[in-house]
């Protein structure tokens, strides 16, 4: 079976048992009626402040709504701990929130297979030449702060999902997917395709992503964009100049964003 046919296969196996079920990094959501909204996060990139800004205009509502963040939550800007520690303790405390993962987190894994936070800066390793010296950064302060506190943190990177289904109408991951593959052959793909996925998708399943900065398409752009083939981009570009961070109204393609500021200011 390719991946749409596996993930309706465990919709329909699970409808009428779980609100959420999480397995080997798969989400299904089995009936999107069950929430009120359903708001997805676009790309962070370490900046918290931005990401607190976002949250005083989201009207969420915990009980109530579907919450899922897209991924790349870490590299470039300067504060990943603390966004690590936001979106953590949401998923702790809130039962309908939904952490996937992103590329950059795939990347910080990798380092840290070979590599320890008390070490010196491998500055030959592709991630922190992908921003990841701003994460390095972070977390080594972490370290020396609160040591429980930096483990949990690694925890919760580890823990992150893959793919969530919700209902039959949405899906959402970080990059996007093979059509035609099965999700073992491609768990590690989808956090990296680009235009194959673009392209090939020809679902009737709307899928909400990240990882493309929508600047990419149009570089006036700072809004979520969908594209005729149902695929909605998030990414607004949280890291450059004039971006933002969005959370997305799904049903109703509406969204929030994080206030303008200073930060790329001399």
């Amino acid at each position: 079976m390719n991946i749409l046919e596996e993930i309706n296969a465990k919709r329909q196996q699970l409808k009428g048992k779980e609100k959420i079920y999480a397995k080997d990094g798969m989400v299904i959501v089995p009936d999107s009626h069950d929430f009120g909204r359903i708001l997805a996060v676009g790309d962070i990139h370490g900046n918290f402040e931005r990401l607190q800004s976002l949250f005083q205009h989201v009207p969420y509502a915990p009980q109530e709504d579907l919450l899922i963040f897209l991924g790349d939550y870490i590299d470039r800007g300067p504060e990943t701990a603390k966004v690590l520690q936001m979106v953590m303790k949401l998923k702790r405390k809130y039962p309908h929130v939904i952490t996937l993962t992103g590329n950059h987190e795939a990347m910080m894994r990798h380092y840290f297979q070979n590599h320890s936070i008390r070490e010196p800066m491998d500055l030959e390793h592709g991630w922190l030449r992908s921003g990841g010296q701003a994460t390095f950064t972070s977390l080594k302060e972490t370290y020396e702060k609160d040591c429980g506190l930096y483990h949990e943190l690694l925890e919760f990177v580890l823990s992150l999902d893959h793919i969530a289904t919700v209902g039959e109408q949405y899906l959402f991951t970080h990059a996007g997917f093979y059509p035609k593959l099965s999700y073992e052959e491609q768990v590690d793909d989808m956090l990296w395709i680009r235009t194959e996925f673009y392209e090939e998708y020809d679902g009737a399943q709307t899928v909400v992503v990240g990882h493309t900065p929508v600047q990419c398409f149009d570089r006036d752009r700072h809004h979520p964009l969908m594209f005729r083939n149902h695929i909605i981009d998030c990414d607004t570009g949280s890291y450059l100049p004039g971006g933002h961070i969005s959370c997305l109204n799904v049903r109703k393609m509406s969204c929030w964003q994080s206030d303008d500021d200073d930060m790329f200011r001399d």
